[in-house]
């Protein structure tokens, strides 16, 4: 079973030709940076929230009580967002990498007509084959990338939103 996988995504990387194959490395790391911040954002933010919590309970109120709140808020928001560019980068990668693919699948497709004419069939498919696979192999990872990337950062936002009124409820209740 897992050689007939195999043999499938072997099959599918030698007709879309070396493109492919970059798309499909970068597919996985895109996923596993995907993976990791579902991880971080769905099921361990409970301690960073805790511990953002403590720390603005223990903020001395002196001179620089706003400036460390700032700072707080920055090292939270960093820390939830953190690899969003670079999850934003490699979504947007792909469909031009897709593009470089179809590029040199019809550079093959004119090489062909050029040395056969339009009377090779099987080498016009071939290279036409070239041609489509890359594009939509780098279409996919994209729109399934941008699917679960939104679905995270709709998740970070509301997480820095919540604790901000977090903090507003804090403060009021420290003035008052």
């Amino acid at each position: 079973m897992i050689s007939e996988i195999f043999k499938t995504y072997s099959n599918f990387i030698n007709q879309g030709g070396p493109v492919v194959l970059i798309l499909f490395f970068i597919s996985i790391y895109l996923f596993i940076l995907i993976s990791a911040k579902f991880k971080f954002l769905f099921l361990d933010i409970n301690t960073l929230k805790t511990e953002y919590k403590q720390n603005l309970i223990n903020l001395n109120k002196d001179q620089y009580y706003l400036l460390n709140l700032s700072s707080l808020k920055c090292d939270f928001k960093a820390l939830v967002t953190k690899d969003f560019y670079i999850i934003q980068t490699l979504i947007a990668l792909c469909p031009v990498l897709g593009l470089l693919g179809t590029v040199t699948g019809m550079i093959e497709v004119f090489d062909v007509v050029s040395f056969f004419g339009t009377g090779n069939a099987r080498a016009l498919a071939s290279g036409i084959t070239k041609a489509t696979l890359p594009t939509m192999t780098g279409m996919a990872i994209s729109i399934v990338g941008l699917l679960t990337y939104t679905v995270l950062n709709s998740r970070s936002q509301s997480l820095i939103a919540e604790l901000w009124e977090e903090e507003k409820k804090y403060i009021k209740k420290n003035q008052a």
